[in-house]
């Protein structure tokens, strides 16, 4: 065991000191290129969390304001202290990996933000797979200061099964204080061809998004790749979900959903866990002390 240990010391240090350069590498591009970093740590904190009182075209891009200086000492200080750690291989690894996913995902939104309403989630893990990742999409139709008609569309990767779903909404905007909509929409499995139709409901004010989904299956029994000689469908079911954060502290953001689906033997909880009208509550906080780096820990239980 001392061998191997031993063995792996040399080859270890060698990516550790090459990690360290490429992750100080990538600091001094952003020190050079302080226009990379539009963000300060509470813009983009709203930026995630806080409810656009227009979501429409016009309105999707956040500006850079005057602390651009503040968000590349803070990005440094941030990237000199993990690094004056000493991490090892791994950590290292992640550490730039985290940071050059993020910038992708500010990148990818901001250009899809000149074609109508985007959110970007890419995940990369050890693998380099894309799993948790989701593509979300809002193009308005008709759009006036106090209604809007919209088209809305994604595609996300979940428990290695792509899934997308398009559909329909309208929103009425009460000036700059609430929203309140309703939308229809289309949820398709493309890895296995099941198919769900949804209706949702949902109210925004700042600081606080609320909303309610309902879902019915609209394909029958399908052969099971997860269970021998068994055959799967989509189960009925609904949801509702909150997503908020605290103007005193806008870097932590908090979501909770509750949902109920029905059915013998539903696998809300995995294909090995199949139960009767499962249930399940989810908690998720996120922080985000950086423009570039958002922290994230979850919870989900139920019955």
């Amino acid at each position: 065991m001392s061998h191997y240990k031993t063995g792996h010391k040399q080859p270890r240090f060698r990516y550790s000191v090459l990690a360290r350069c490429v992750a100080w590498a990538n600091i001094s591009v952003q020190v050079l290129f302080p226009l990379a970093v539009t963000f300060t740590p509470v813009m983009a904190a709203r930026a995630q969390h806080a409810v656009q009182p227009r979501l429409s075209m016009g309105n999707t891009t956040v500006t850079a304001d005057n602390n651009v200086e503040k968000n590349v000492a803070s990005f440094a200080a941030n990237a000199g202290t993990f690094l004056s750690s000493q991490p090892d291989s791994d950590a290292t690894r992640n550490f730039i990996t985290g940071m050059a996913t993020a910038k992708a995902n500010q990148e990818i939104q901001e250009w899809l933000g000149k074609y109508g309403t985007a959110r970007v989630k890419l995940n990369v893990d050890k693998d380099f797979s894309l799993k948790d990742s989701s593509l979300e999409m809002l193009y308005p139709i008709y759009d006036t200061p106090t209604n809007m008609l919209f088209t809305q569309g994604a595609i996300h990767r979940t428990d290695d099964r792509t899934q997308s779903n398009i559909g329909f909404g309208w929103r009425h905007f009460s000036g700059n204080d609430w929203m309140a909509g309703v939308n229809t929409f289309i949820d398709h499995d493309l890895s296995r061809s099941h198919t769900r139709i949804g209706v949702g409901a949902e109210y925004w004010r700042d600081y606080l998004k609320l909303s309610a989904n309902g879902y019915i299956r609209a394909s029958g029994w399908k052969k099971s790749p997860d269970v021998e000689d068994y055959q799967e469908r989509p189960a009925n079911g609904w949801d509702i979900r909150a997503e908020g954060y605290l103007p005193a502290w806008p870097q932590l953001g908090a979501s909770l959903m509750y949902e109920q689906y029905y059915g013998d033997e539903v696998g809300l909880f995995g294909k090995d866990k199949r139960q009767k009208d499962p249930h399940a509550i989810s908690a998720e906080v996120t922080y985000t002390p950086v423009p570039l780096l958002t922290l994230s820990a979850g919870h989900k239980q139920g019955k």
